[in-house]
């Protein structure tokens, strides 16, 4: 009896179209450095970042803001954390990923090294 619903329902639905699953990326966030330095997406696909602050210390964050490819992230990860963002490019291009931490003394995060490149493809 079960199967005989399940194909009414599904004949009903007609067809039915499953989202892709996200693909999933770790980061690392050390010293002034973001590993990977440079991450390619495809646009349209689903994307998760796990962001881990590796520092013993220093907090430090994951900034990325292209309005017109869909993207407009910032995670905050304190040391010693992991944080985690979801979101879909939709336009190609090049654009820049870093920490924007800036201390009350001394160069930003990112004119320490901390930047990247997210290319979208």
């Amino acid at each position: 009896m079960l199967p005989r619903i399940v194909t009414v329902l599904l004949a009903c639905l007609g067809t039915v179209t499953l989202a892709a699953e996200p693909r999933v990326i770790e980061i690392v966030l050390n010293n002034y450095t973001i590993t990977p330095d440079t991450l390619t997406l495809k646009a349209g696909e689903p994307v998760i970042l796990k962001v881990k602050n590796a520092a013993t210390f220093i907090p430090h964050n994951l900034v990325v803001k292209a309005t017109q490819a869909g993207i407009e992230l910032k995670v905050i990860v304190e040391a010693g954390k992991i944080g985690e963002v979801r979101f879909t490019p939709t336009l190609p291009g090049n654009y820049e990923l870093l920490c924007d931490t800036r201390p009350p003394i001394g160069p930003s995060h990112k004119e320490r090294g901390m930047h990247g490149k997210l290319v979208v493809e």
